[in-house]
């Protein structure tokens, strides 16, 4: 009985107020001109200009319309300067919970994240040392990050502000990756929720929750399922997500962000409910490998975001290109399973990792979809 009222409250009183905005606006007009587009993760070498401008030129001949570069914001005013040669659109490739070392964020220590132990990201490094994730429950936090997302929003010319780390710290690994981490001196099995990995309890999180609720999650003996307590974590990302997309709106740009592959998954895996958010773009980040999955699991989990899609938003299915290795096939089939199943174009992570080879696939789909 107690579970099922969790699921009501979760339902009524968690209901999220973003699911009612309009879903229109004039980004989604942005990517109208063409059938399927071709993106990428990276950018060109830093150096001599006119070897920068012959890269984007080669990127641009085959088919490339946009770039999502992690640079600073005079290299990206750099890279808009350059790119608009040849037609490549520049995204702010942002990190946003996860901050790594940041300084400014060390003095900061209530900011941060706090798993069911009570250890937090500020001292404790899931899976690995950069994993220091920040709270969707502290108002420092919350301000730090929508203050780095409008300096991003400010640029002139900028296409979106491309919102990475928009989550918790993994809760469940793919499987493929729980292989790579040791655990306590043994290996990585995550076929129970492990507490050092399920992350949400900062003070005000707890507080807030038991408010409503009448008990503080910490003490739930069903808390690693409760499906109430599960939504009221990812609405503290989803809240913190529309009130960034406001302030790109306000600054005259687009938001977009990495997500993970498909929405059932994010949700499970990382406490992300990109499903309901008011992006313009979507980036989902279909990894097969990670995964254990094929070229079948590419056009699956395109399908799946595909269907909570709403009218006037894109979705650009993400490939790793280092997952196909030599084999040319796989990777051009990718390419058109995620064709096939709707997406509005490709992303490959990372750019720079293309081949000629790769350049000789991604050009000739282009010619076939595009001209």
């Amino acid at each position: 009985m107690v579970r099922i009222l969790s699921v009501i409250l979760a339902l009524t009183i968690l209901a999220p107020v973003w699911a009612k905005k309009p879903t229109g606006n004039k980004y989604s007009k942005v990517y109208s001109e063409k059938k399927f587009y071709f993106s990428g993760w990276g950018e060109p070498k830093k150096g001599d200009e006119a070897e920068q401008l012959a890269t984007l030129k080669k990127w641009a001949d085959a088919g490339i319309t946009d770039l999502l570069p992690g640079a600073g914001n005079e290299r990206l005013k750099e890279l808009i300067r350059l790119g608009g040669n040849y037609n490549i659109r520049i995204h702010a490739w942002h990190w946003m919970m996860n901050v790594g070392g940041n300084e400014v964020c060390r003095q900061n220590p209530e900011w941060y994240s706090i798993n069911a132990l009570g250890q937090s990201c500020n001292e404790y490094n899931p899976y690995v040392g950069y994993y220091n994730f920040l709270s969707p429950f502290s108002e420092g936090a919350r301000e730090y990050i929508k203050k780095g997302v409008r300096e991003k929003a400010k640029i002139e010319g900028l296409a979106s502000v491309h919102f990475d780390y928009i989550r918790y710290v993994d809760v469940v690994l793919g499987n493929n990756l729980q292989k790579k981490y040791p655990y306590k001196g043994g290996e990585l099995k995550q076929d129970r929720l492990l507490p050092d990995y399920d992350f949400g309890y900062h003070p005000n999180a707890r507080k807030q929750y038991k408010e409503i609720f009448g008990i503080d999650p910490i003490d739930m003996e069903d808390k690693e399922e409760n499906a109430a307590w599960q939504q009221f974590r990812m609405n503290a990302i989803s809240s913190l997500v529309e009130e960034c997309i406001d302030i790109c709106h306000e600054e005259g740009t687009a938001a977009s962000a990495a997500v993970f592959p498909f929405p059932q998954l994010a949700r499970e895996y990382v406490r992300q409910d990109w499903g309901r958010w008011n992006l313009d773009y979507f980036f989902p980040i279909v990894y097969k490998n990670d995964h254990d999955g094929n070229v079948g699991w590419v056009g699956f989990a395109t399908n799946e975001g595909m269907k909570e899609m709403k009218e006037g938003k894109h979705l650009f299915t993400g490939i790793l290109v280092g997952h196909y290795g030599e084999n040319y096939d796989e990777f051009e089939q990718a390419i058109i399973a995620a064709y096939e199943n709707g997406a509005r174009g490709v992303t490959f992570f990372e750019i720079g990792s293309l081949n000629d080879k790769h350049w000789a696939i991604v050009k000739k789909l282009n010619e076939r979809y595009n001209k």
